[in-house]
């Protein structure tokens, strides 16, 4: 990495849990020198990007915030997907959460928590691998044959659970019911006690550029509510993908 993807490297880390990091710790994550990360970490420090603590160790700056928040105000998705996020979350009585690829991997990117006292847990930026989990495989699912399988080649399958898809061909396969099912089941993949469910979020040409999901404690999911739940999912992922591109659109007339 050169020095503007190794600043952009540390921005996103000090976004990450613990969301307090030392120097060195850093340092190794960018594959940086001591020195050189503190050069970098010093330059956004003075920019109000990153902020350092009494203990010398880094934190996101209040420059981000500012960021964030006009991001949130006048271009954030948020409040375009909460209406159906919430709405699907009370169909449901269950988590719904909207994600997007990121780097490789379905990031968390809004989530409407389950209003019920067992439920599961989850943070916005929580990342998830493209062959577990309910979005994680919507979003590997729909990309190209040859991006698939160059990452198949690349990167291992691990498992979370005794569920978790480890075969490359059985994850194809997979991949290959849900584009033709137009929604993904995640179940005990992740963690052996939970069941997700995501569909696809399309854009005006049927590309898929989001996924929406929701999740639940499995004990809670019998045959009949995880027919219903799928059904709500997908048409819920339906309405969202023409509204959203419809609004998008009108936006940029």
């Amino acid at each position: 990495m050169n020095s503007s993807e190794k600043t952009a490297a540390l921005l996103k880390l000090l976004g990450q849990a613990p969301y307090v990091h030392s120097v060195t710790d850093l340092g190794a994550k960018i594959e940086c020198s001591k020195s050189g990360t503190f050069k970098l970490l010093n330059a956004l420090v003075n920019s109000g990007l990153a902020a350092q603590t009494v203990n010398r160790k880094y934190t996101l700056g209040p420059v981000i915030y500012i960021l964030g928040k006009t991001y949130e105000d006048k271009i954030g998705l948020s409040r375009m997907v909460k209406p159906y996020l919430i709405r699907l979350r009370d169909l449901t009585g269950e988590n719904a959460s909207f994600s997007m690829l990121i780097n490789g991997k379905a990031n968390l990117v809004y989530r409407e928590e389950s209003l019920q006292m067992v439920r599961v847990a989850g943070n916005v930026g929580q990342e998830r691998p493209l062959y577990a989990g309910a979005t994680g495989k919507v979003l590997g699912a729909f990309q190209e044959e040859g991006t698939i399988r160059k990452r198949l080649m690349e990167e291992p399958l691990t498992a979370f659970t005794e569920l978790t898809i480890t075969s490359p061909g059985a994850l194809l396969e997979e991949y290959a019911r849900i584009r033709e099912r137009g929604y993904a089941i995640s179940d005990g993949e992740l963690n052996i006690e939970t069941i997700g469910i995501g569909a696809p979020i399309r854009d005006d040409s049927g590309s898929v550029w989001a996924a929406i999901s929701i999740g639940a404690p499995r004990m809670r999911v019998d045959e009949v509510r995880r027919e219903r739940y799928i059904f709500l999912v997908k048409e819920v992922a339906e309405e969202m993908s023409r509204d959203l591109m419809q609004g998008i659109i009108g936006q940029s007339l």
